[in-house]
């Protein structure tokens, strides 16, 4: 474990002329704890002017392409997407950190924990023993074209989408270790034996911002730099079927409201492990019903045995009975050359009759046997498809059970859900309680702000008056000290002492 404070996460993030966003991106990032490695794809707007502002204030360093990232000359005039990603994987090696996000400058990545920022977050991840991290993207369309450079973000893109489903697999942040984004096309992030933490983060993507920027974008800078290898292999297929005069403004109806507490909770009752149970759960459903398939199939052949072993029995039970027929004509003609031994010719005729009789016996003794044969292999194979029944029987419990297992399992998370979403509801009822209580406070401050401004005019006021009184009494003093020096008051100054000690002062 990391000691506190020292643990890292660093975004290595590739930008082509997007100057209007690429301030916003750096800092949100910074904001959220996380440093920032930028590539420039030599955009030619203020793109690097806007980012330089972040150095060493969270954005380590900005590398040239091609000049000053070992990349061929002919990348800084057409958009290899491999070699930007193979450049990723070797920096992701050699830059100091915990953590890398594969990171556009477009994107937007948060916790699914409010309370915790970025880099908490994955340290989170990290302590709970797992090394990548999956992310759920949104994207916000424009609704109107008023966005401007530096306009707040979350108040001009309202409204939001599900990634589509060739752009939904997002593994892009990993703890440090050789990884693979190349064969994915930085889909995912193919560390050793990784283990994905089970709750996806959020992204909210901006990739169009105004129709001008999205036809300069996707007909213009895109279309002009597309590198022909890569096209071959589909590395564009975001935005094929783009022509010129497409709308990008979009419909609010087509769209939902974002509403950042409801996909946090999504997040976490939709999770990979929920969809993975799901997943097993569809797929001992389709072995059941084959298993069940299997198991009807079976008994019917098991029945036709039945049927066959049955007819097999009475051809048997047929057999033995003239089998015990021949034996007592077997008897009955032995008495007779018994009784007959006299006559030669008919002793003869009896002996021939015997031994055609005896033929007749020994080819029925034989049919018999392999009657019984049959019998006994017939009864083997109903005691193996009894075995086999009995082993589908068990089969078919056990899928039962593992899917009852799997439906109280949804149940139990479905009644986390609903846990969740009371208490999501209960903090929503305290967050209105507490504004009211702000509106209360706030009223009572203006209420003292008035009181604080009367008392203040009434200090004035008091100020003003004792500034003329303290003048009046100046002025009487200078009138006393005026009297006293004057001759008059000295001339009279023994008659004042008679009269004071007349009236016994």
């Amino acid at each position: 474990m990391d000691a506190a404070g020292s643990f890292s996460v660093t975004a290595i993030m590739a930008a082509y002329n997007e100057e209007d966003i690429i301030g916003l991106s750096i800092q949100h990032l910074v904001e959220q704890g996380v440093s920032v490695y930028l590539i420039d794809r030599a955009s030619t707007d203020a793109t690097v002017a806007e980012a330089q502002r972040f150095v060493g204030k969270g954005l380590i360093a900005i590398e040239v392409l091609p000049d000053e990232s070992g990349l061929p000359a002919q990348d800084a005039q057409r958009s290899t997407w491999g070699r930007i990603l193979e450049r990723k994987q070797k920096l992701a090696q050699e830059l100091d950190g915990d953590w890398f996000i594969h990171h556009g400058v477009d994107e937007f990545r948060e916790s699914p924990w409010p309370h915790l920022d970025l880099c908490q977050a994955i340290r989170r991840v990290q302590e709970a023993g797992y090394n990548a991290i999956e992310f759920a993207a949104f994207g916000f369309p424009p609704t109107d074209d008023n966005y401007r450079k530096g306009d707040d973000l979350r108040a001009t893109f309202r409204y939001c989408e599900p990634a589509r489903r060739f752009d939904r697999l997002r593994i892009n942040a990993w703890k440090k270790s050789p990884v693979d984004l190349v064969s994915s096309g930085g889909h995912e992030a193919i560390v050793p034996e990784r283990r994905v933490f089970p709750v996806r983060f959020l992204l909210r993507h901006y990739p169009i911002r105004t129709q001008a920027q999205g036809e300069r974008k996707i007909l213009q800078e895109r279309e002009a730099r597309r590198d022909p290898a890569e096209r071959a292999l589909g590395s564009y297929a975001r935005y094929d079927g783009v022509e010129s005069g497409a709308r990008f403004i979009r419909d609010p109806a087509t769209l939902s409201t974002y509403d950042p507490d409801a996909i946090r909770l999504q997040l976490f009752l939709r999770h990979r492990g929920v969809e993975e149970l799901e997943s097993a759960l569809a797929v001992s459903e389709h072995d059941l019903e084959v298993a069940q398939k299997q198991g009807t199939t079976r008994l019917e052949e098991l029945e036709r045995l039945r049927r066959e072993q049955g007819a097999a029995s009475r051809e048997t039970e047929r057999a033995q009975q003239e089998r015990d027929a021949l034996a007592r004509t077997l008897v009955e003609v032995k008495e007779q050359r018994s009784a007959l031994e006299a006559a030669k010719w008919e002793r003869d005729e009896l002996d021939r009759t015997l031994d055609e009789v005896e033929a007749e016996r020994d080819t029925l003794a034989r049919t018999l046997d392999a009657v019984e044969r049959e019998r006994d292999s017939l009864a083997s194979a109903r005691d193996e498809v009894r075995g086999q029944r009995d082993s589908l029987a068990r089969t078919l419990s056990d899928v039962q059970a593992q899917r009852d297992s799997l439906v109280r399992t949804l149940e139990e998370v479905e009644a986390q859900r609903d846990s969740l979403a009371r208490t999501l509801g209960d903090v929503q009822a305290q967050r209105d309680s507490l504004v009211c209580r702000l509106d209360e406070i706030q009223a009572q401050r203006d209420s003292l702000t008035r009181t604080l401004e009367e008392v203040q005019a009434q200090r004035d006021a008091l100020t003003h008056a004792s500034s003329e009184l303290g003048a009046d009494r100046a002025r009487l003093q200078a009138r006393v000290d005026e009297l006293l020096s004057s001759w008059s008051w000295r001339a009279t100054g023994p008659a004042r002492e008679i009269l004071r000690r007349l009236r016994g002062i």
